[in-house]
């Protein structure tokens, strides 16, 4: 989370609305973003905690338990109330983690982001479809972007994600592309690559399963979860294989 900026830093509690705004536990706080929504200025908003243990994890501080403990979360109140002040600085928010579906308050969270006629953008990583499908139904989100981690195999997943992930969060992962393939709402599928956990094969076959916009983007060696020792691919090899997938599908980059 590089460049994030923190408001005040110290539990608060609340009633009505802002008691179920103060439940998201929001770890960071960048105040404008040209890049993390697509056309859009953006804030961006980390909520704290995932379902998932990926090894090239760049936020762990929002992941490992050891780490969250010393991840205060910030003053939501005081965070909403920056975001109407500077509304007219923004085009939209940015909600991603950690995973922020996890937390079932994060409806209204973005109800009240709505009341400032902000667009919405998700980052998740699918294992909350019925969520999703909420969020998008009720029209709380403008903008989805899918986190595909491998093929859709067990043992490719769990070899990024450790032992947390289980055949029914594949299954689930499953249901939220489904969801996206059929929404009518502008999405992404992302994936980030990392040899020996990726190779040409792989990135062919997660092309095969999406009929949406594919992002390739490279992993960030410099903080991961696991510190790990994997090799980024070369940027040729990446545009090579979006050459040869392009005539068949488009819609696919390098960012």
């Amino acid at each position: 989370m590089s460049g994030v900026h923190c408001l005040t830093t110290e539990a608060k509690t609340g009633s009505g609305a802002g008691e179920v705004f103060s439940r998201l536990p929001v770890g960071g706080f960048l105040k404008q973003s040209l890049i993390d929504y697509p056309g859009r200025i953006s804030a961006v908003i980390y909520t704290m905690g995932c379902n998932f243990r990926c090894v090239y994890c760049h936020n762990p501080e929002l992941v490992v338990s050891e780490r969250l403990a010393e991840t205060v979360p910030l003053v939501n109140e005081e965070l909403f109330a920056w975001l109407a002040l500077n509304r007219a600085l923004l085009d939209a928010v940015v909600i991603t983690g950690g995973e922020p579906t996890m937390h079932a308050v994060l409806p209204e969270f973005i109800r009240r982001i709505k009341t400032l006629e902000l667009d919405v953008k998700i980052d998740t990583n699918g294992t909350n479809p019925a969520m999703l499908e909420g969020l998008i139904d009720d029209e709380l989100v403008d903008y989805v972007a899918l986190d595909i981690k491998a093929p859709l195999v067990y043992r490719q997943y769990v070899s990024i994600c450790g032992g947390h992930c289980t055949e029914s969060m594949l299954d689930r992962i499953r249901g939220s592309l489904d969801l996206l393939h059929r929404a009518g709402i502008p999405c992404e599928v992302r994936t980030t690559l990392l040899r020996p956990y990726h190779d040409e094969n792989d990135i062919y076959e997660i092309a095969r399963l999406i009929r949406v916009p594919f992002i390739l983007q490279n992993c960030r060696l410099e903080k991961t979860l696991e510190n790990s020792a994997g090799t980024v691919f070369a940027k040729e090899d990446i545009l090579k294989i979006i050459g040869s997938l392009e005539p068949n599908r488009g819609n696919v980059c390098l960012r």
